[in-house]
């Protein structure tokens, strides 16, 4: 029997913790129920409204970007690439052809010098030719060539 009192006391002993805890349990229920709980949303609506002046200075400095964009795209002049490869093309025919004129004017003096020399030549062979054609002309010469004594 003793074994039956002490199981007896134990299972009383629990019943009364059993007891404590549902007494507990009622006094949190009737807490709980009469507690008013209020939605806070005053940092939710701090944050967003942050988030919204980021996303609107975001949005005012796109659009200066694109307005920037655009007021150079209006300013700005395009090409076909044919037209900057006719273009190139025509500065390099110029170019060459400023070049061979100026080679050619450079040229100039030393074709001058060559067709008086050949001028030259030909000149004083005609000349000796006509005098040993008529050598009474080349005494006439000789004689005038001769300086004359003023007296």
């Amino acid at each position: 029997m003793a074994k039956l009192d002490e199981i007896a006391e134990l299972l009383t002993e629990e019943i009364k913790g059993f007891e404590n805890s549902i007494n507990r349990m009622e006094q949190l229920k009737k807490f709980l129920m009469t507690y008013k709980v209020q939605a806070d949303t005053s940092d939710i609506d701090f944050i967003l409204k942050r988030y919204n002046d980021h996303q609107k200075k975001a949005v005012d400095e796109q659009n200066k970007l694109l307005a920037n964009v655009i007021y150079h795209i209006k300013k700005s002049m395009a090409f076909p690439k044919w037209s900057i490869k006719l273009f190139w093309g025509l500065l390099v025919c110029i170019f060459l052809v400023l070049s061979f004129s100026v080679y050619k004017v450079l040229q100039i003096p030393k074709l001058e010098q060559n067709a008086y020399g050949q001028g030259e030549e030909k000149a004083i062979a005609h000349f000796k030719a006509f005098f040993e054609a008529s050598p009474e002309a080349s005494e006439l010469y000789q004689e005038w060539r001769k300086p004359q004594n003023k007296e």
